[in-house]
């Protein structure tokens, strides 16, 4: 008997509930703030949108983002169209001249910001890339880093230099080759 009470009353009581404490409406979702620059997108995880600095943009292509030569193509095309030029840098978490240029160019050296002025690097870990036998696909190289400068469709242009172009990895040697390369100064 006791029970036939109860879930006669419930729903009543469920109605009261609903009457003195209406659900809430939800909140409207902000609008998306607009920003003076175009948002980059490209194969790259959530973590590591392409980094763009004052003159430049760093981004990092991993294998399970599709095949290389695509994404190096697709790459290549989003640089030339910023006016910068495309590179390929093969690094590695382990390497420490990977590990100070890194650090020189977060700390926003001077120097190194004007070496890597107008370029697009296109970042390759070699563990990630299976570097075998001294070669990353259809990329050939002893040493990391290396940089390969790439056309337009992201194909290699023949132009390349490495670790082996400077002394001490501070950005008064690594700098001067660099630019260089990139500008041929």
């Amino acid at each position: 008997m006791n029970k036939r009470i109860v879930f006669l009353f419930l729903p009543v009581i469920v109605l009261a509930c609903n009457i003195l404490s209406p659900a809430q409406e939800a909140m409207p979702t902000q609008p998306a703030i607009p920003t003076d620059k175009p948002v980059e997108t490209g194969p790259l995880p959530p973590a590591e949108e392409p980094e763009e600095t004052t003159g430049f943009t760093i981004v990092r292509l991993h294998p399970g983002d599709g095949d290389l030569q695509a994404m190096l193509k697709e790459e290549a095309q989003k640089a030339t169209s910023q006016g910068r030029m495309p590179v390929v840098e093969f690094d590695a978490k382990w390497c420490p001249p990977c590990q100070a240029i890194d650090k020189w160019i977060k700390s926003k050296d001077p120097l190194m910001m004007n070496a890597y002025d107008g370029t697009y690097i296109i970042k390759l870990d070699v563990d990630e890339w299976e570097w075998d036998d001294g070669r990353v696909q259809n990329f050939a190289f002893d040493a990391i880093p290396v940089y390969f400068k790439l056309d337009s469709e992201g194909k290699q242009t023949g132009e390349v230099i490495d670790g082996s172009a400077w002394g001490e990895d501070i950005p008064e040697n690594i700098a001067p080759p660099m630019d260089k390369f990139f500008h041929g100064n």
